[in-house]
């Protein structure tokens, strides 16, 4: 019989090292490979109905560990589309479910008012009743906006300044936003009929608060700089100042967001996934302006890091990524 301590080093050299779990990693229902690195693995899956027809886009990989499970479901002229986000804690929990594939489901929950900036029924007030599909999915409002010199910018092809739906988004119940000179989000959340109707929420509308944090996005150099950076009042429930630091979707290191948000938008999870921003992290104060890069005299709270990539943000896939054309999607 060996030496038990010869035995026990040759049985851990045999142990692969991995760190993070094994998930499928599939591309718009194309052919599927490993993926390793991350706490959680998911499933995404876009359905389109229309006319009694419908298409179904699925993709599979890894999700950072503040990943949850979301869904949400609006009306753009006569589609539905719903887009859910499952995610899982196990090796290879990502596999495809050997069960055939559910059709839009004839039970009858909450009933929500429903549109989208695709067809402008949102801006012009024609919002149509929309049957949630799952008992605790809520009523949703949806909005992001970027303003260029104070002004509000249009809206590239594809993009969804507003949705309204059913679903259940992180930040749920509740409202949840941010803001500064540059960019506007806000999530909307509520649980009896219809209360997620009435004109559409815009920033210039909240009213004002006591509350003033300062404002910009960038670096140092360019964006954030001493002149660039400004002292804006906040509006509506964003009553905490905000700084988020991490590299942005073209890669940039050091890139900064500084603005008024609610509590809930001080998790790492809010800013990776409606600024694309990885390597993040994330501090709120609730003095005024105490996100002031140069002031640091009371304690931040709420720091959260994020320090991997984001996959396939719900929202911004929503808002900004989903481009359907003869209910073709287009990831970009």
């Amino acid at each position: 019989m060996g030496h038990p301590r010869l035995l026990l080093l040759l049985a851990l050299t045999c142990i692969p090292v991995s760190w993070g779990l094994q998930c499928l990693l599939c591309e718009r229902n194309g052919p599927c490979q490993m993926d390793t690195g991350q706490d959680l693995c998911r499933t995404t899956v876009l359905r389109v109905w229309e006319e009694g027809e419908e298409q179904v886009v699925v993709e599979k990989g890894c999700a950072h560990r503040e990943k949850t499970t979301r869904s949400m479901s609006y009306r753009t002229g006569p589609q539905i589309i719903t887009l859910s986000e499952t995610v899982c804690d196990s090796d290879l929990c990502n596999q495809p479910d050997p069960r055939p594939p559910s059709t839009f489901p004839r039970s009858r929950y909450l009933e929500c008012a429903s549109c989208a900036s695709s067809d402008m029924s949102c801006e012009r007030g024609r919002d149509q009743s929309l049957q949630c599909r799952n008992p605790e999915e809520q009523c949703l409002e949806v909005v992001t906006h970027r303003y260029l010199e104070g002004e509000p910018q249009l809206p590239n092809s594809g993009e969804e300044p507003h949705i309204r739906g059913c679903g259940y988004l992180p930040g749920c119940p509740g409202p949840a936003g941010f803001h500064n000179n540059y960019t506007f989000h806000f999530l909307r959340c509520c649980n009896t009929t219809k209360c997620n109707g009435g004109p559409v929420t815009e920033l210039q509308n909240l009213p004002l608060n006591d509350f003033q944090c300062y404002s910009c996005e960038g670096n140092s150099t360019h964006g954030c700089s001493s002149e660039e950076t400004t002292l804006i009042t906040c509006r509506g429930p964003m009553t905490q100042c905000l700084e988020a630091t991490g590299s942005n979707e073209l890669g940039a290191p050091s890139y900064t967001v500084r603005g008024c948000a609610t509590h809930s938008w001080c998790q790492g999870l809010h800013m990776a996934e409606s600024f694309r921003m990885t390597h993040l992290n994330v501090s709120c104060c609730s003095g005024n302006g105490c996100n002031h890069p140069a002031r640091d005299t009371q304690p931040r709270k709420g720091r959260a890091s994020q320090p991997g990539p984001t996959h396939l943000s719900l929202t911004i896939t929503l808002l900004m990524s989903a481009r359907l054309w003869g209910g073709t999607l287009l990831w970009t």
